[in-house]
């Protein structure tokens, strides 16, 4: 196995703003299949979830007041863990190599002090959304970043893409959600506090990334931060060409630990090189780090449960994806593709190639043992209203998984 090098940042690379194209409605193939759970309409399946997550969290509360524990202290520690300055990683552990193990305050496991619940089976729904070019009103990004001004909205219009993001957010009913394209921590902070997703997201974290146009990966989060690792400034080669040129990630692998039950959760966040002004050895490079990353952890952390979720920027069958699923270290499980074939796409009408999956949770063996039969979903466009369906040109891709508890 190759190992994990980093080298210090030499600026951002200036690669051309991306094109996007929008999502259109669904194609209606013959034989789809409408309803991913037997006997129920998906919104009577989104229903059913979100009563399944209140009641978890209700008895998650009950179990917490029994055993006298200070709710008031737990607050606080996560708020240490997440409230920086916008966009601020200095004090969220390092930000510059190494598989992040030993880099993040609390993620060699410690007291648990960040645990969110009763160790009990608790189930979390996870999910991943491409909110595109998600800017606030105001020209305020870092100093080179490209073309501003043309991404960013008028005030009213601001104000309706967070409502309308927070509105299609709420649908997912998911306990974290990592984003992409978000340009720094006080949109995600508009975002969050916004009364459409009632207070449901209190931990939150971004960090500018690599991006020329200064969108980044982010993190919506109802569960404790422990610890968040960012992978911006590692360079790496493809392995199977350990010779050949080095490359950073197109924006960044954000690695977040949760803990859940007892139990390490972590996520690694990506958006990985797009397909405009293409590169495919970079997008290829990407992933194969990022399974290196992930199965460094999951070697040190045998007992975690690890998900790679974001938008990979290629489909099922492409060397990257390859990448994500299959290592040495074993097989990992995509949570899409338990989908029938006709509903597991997320990006529609891509450079003409018809309805393709980019975005996706991939997750190892031991997290893909605690799905949740039938929880997968992928919402397209003609499920919501036309002003949610313009949104975005990927569609937003959750999960759920019962986790049961670490001793």
């Amino acid at each position: 196995m190759w190992a994990l090098s980093a080298a210090p940042r030499q600026g951002k690379d200036r690669m051309a703003p991306q094109a996007h194209t929008k999502r259109s409605q669904r194609p209606g193939a013959p034989g789809a299949v409408t309803a991913k759970m037997p006997g129920m309409s998906r919104t009577t399946r989104r229903g059913w979830h979100f009563m399944k997550a209140r009641w978890s969290q209700r008895v998650a509360a009950l179990a917490l007041l029994a055993g006298g524990l200070s709710l008031l202290g737990q607050t606080a520690c996560a708020t240490d863990a997440t409230t920086e300055n916008r966009d601020a990683g200095a004090n969220g552990g390092s930000t510059n190599g190494g598989s992040g193990a030993n880099g993040g305050s609390g993620a060699n496991g410690g007291s648990g002090a960040f645990d969110s619940g009763p160790k009990i089976p608790t189930e979390v729904r996870i999910a991943t959304f491409n909110a595109r070019n998600l800017f606030n009103d105001k020209i305020d990004g870092e100093a080179g970043i490209l073309d501003e001004a043309e991404s960013t909205p008028s005030s009213a219009a601001y104000q309706v893409k967070l409502r309308d993001t927070a509105s299609l957010l709420a649908m997912l009913n998911a306990k974290v959600i990592m984003l992409q394209e978000v340009e720094n921590r006080e949109v995600l902070d508009a975002l969050a506090d916004r009364p459409e997703l009632g207070g449901a997201f209190p931990h939150r974290y971004t960090i500018a990334g690599n991006d020329p146009r200064g969108i980044d990966v982010a993190l919506l989060s109802a569960l404790p931060i422990e610890a968040r690792i960012s992978h911006r400034d590692e360079y790496f080669p493809r392995i199977d060409r350990p010779d050949g040129p080095k490359y950073r990630y197109a924006r960044d692998c954000l690695e977040i630990h949760l803990r859940v039950a007892g139990r390490p959760l972590i996520l690694l966040g990506v958006h990985f090189k797009a397909k405009s002004n293409d590169d495919p050895d970079k997008r290829l490079a990407e992933a194969q780090h990022t399974r290196l990353i992930a199965d460094s952890l999951v070697a040190e952390y045998p007992d975690a449960a690890l998900v790679i979720l974001g938008d990979f920027n290629d489909f099922p069958g492409s060397p990257p994806i390859d990448a994500l699923d299959d290592s040495d270290a074993g097989r990992f499980i995509s949570a899409a593709r338990q989908l029938p074939a006709s509903d597991a796409w997320s990006v529609d009408g891509f450079s003409g190639s018809g309805v393709v999956l980019h975005d996706d949770l991939i997750v190892n063996p031991l997290l893909g043992g605690y799905y949740v039969n039938g929880s997968a979903d992928i919402i397209h466009d003609d499920e919501i209203s036309a002003g949610l369906a313009d949104l975005s040109d990927h569609a937003p891709v959750a999960a759920s998984y019962l986790i049961q508890p670490l001793l």
